[in-house]
């Protein structure tokens, strides 16, 4: 049986301009460029979640490509050379593939991350204001999680989930239960940690708290109404309500879904069956995902 990795593979179209290496560039990832340029000068730094499948931010990266976006595919973490889990893995890969584009003469550099990925791109546009100006953030979280890795299930570490300049990132404590999961799961019938999540998202000290406010650019939201992997539509209200506290300088837009799971993405993957709503309305959440991939070119063109 063909892994997800494979199946990703099968399905990449492109062949990237370019393609990093940790011994060359100090960052794994891959460069894209549009046969028609849409986006004059700008670039999006792209990483997926905690699935850890490369060749999935690939696939996603194509779509984007081919209307017109400048794309970098990023590996920040489950390749040769990089964490094998989500511990104290560093944000300076997102800072090295940004400081690249700039370096080839892109004014604006952006980031898209997905899950796991958009709490990345929430943290490395708080951290990097003066290079990053723009972030789009696919079923975020408000807060920087607790570390983890995916060996018999989910075990939580003694460690932020991301580092920054070698030191932990102030983070949250997360209830990870196997009893939890499972019964959540069941009831769910889809693959659900909303119960180890929730109440960092709702109650994590203010230095876990990401800062979104000093995010250098416009910030877009896109999310399920109901996350069953984790709380993204509670973190989307946290962060709303922290950027109208903060009086936050940009825009920022909030979109919701009711028929969407945690695989919001313009692609079609198998993993999207892990989740009840996929399975009992596939076409409507279908729909959702290229809504948000529309919305998105739209945000990019009009916004940015």
């Amino acid at each position: 049986m063909k892994t997800n990795t494979e199946r990703a593979k099968e399905q990449l179209t492109l062949t990237p301009e370019i393609e990093f290496t940790l011994e060359r560039d100090g960052f794994i990832g891959a460069m894209y460029q549009p046969e028609r340029d849409e986006y004059s000068g700008k670039a999006m730094v792209m990483f997926g979640g905690s699935d850890g499948i490369y060749n999935l931010t690939k696939l996603v990266a194509e779509q984007y490509v081919k209307r017109g976006m400048t794309v970098l595919a990023l590996a920040y973490w489950n390749e040769p050379g990089l964490p094998d889990g989500f511990e104290k893995v560093p944000v300076e890969s997102v800072e090295k593939a940004a400081l690249w584009l700039r370096g080839q003469g892109f004014e604006k550099v952006g980031l898209w991350g997905i899950s796991m990925g958009a709490e990345l791109a929430l943290l490395a546009g708080s951290l990097l204001p003066d290079l990053i100006s723009c972030v789009t953030a696919v079923c975020p979280t408000n807060v920087c999680g607790q570390g983890f890795v995916k060996k018999k299930g989910v075990q939580s570490l003694e460690c932020s989930a991301f580092s920054w300049r070698g030191k932990d990132l102030p983070w949250a404590r997360l209830k990870f239960s196997r009893t939890a999961i499972l019964r959540d799961s069941l009831r769910e019938r889809s693959v659900c940690l909303r119960s180890c999540y929730e109440d960092a998202v709702l109650h994590a000290p203010e230095q876990a708290q990401i800062k979104v406010e000093d995010i250098g650019g416009p910030l877009l939201l896109l999310y399920p109404e109901r996350d069953a992997m984790w709380p993204s539509e509670l973190s989307a209200e946290k962060i709303r309500a922290r950027l109208k506290e903060k009086n936050f300088a940009y825009p920022c837009r909030c979109v919701g879904y009711q028929f969407a799971s945690h695989m919001l993405v313009p692609v079609k993957s198998r993993s999207a069956a892990m989740f009840r709503v996929e399975r009992k309305y596939p076409e409507k959440c279908w729909k959702s995902n290229m809504d948000a991939f529309e919305k998105t070119l739209a945000f990019w063109k009009e916004v940015w």
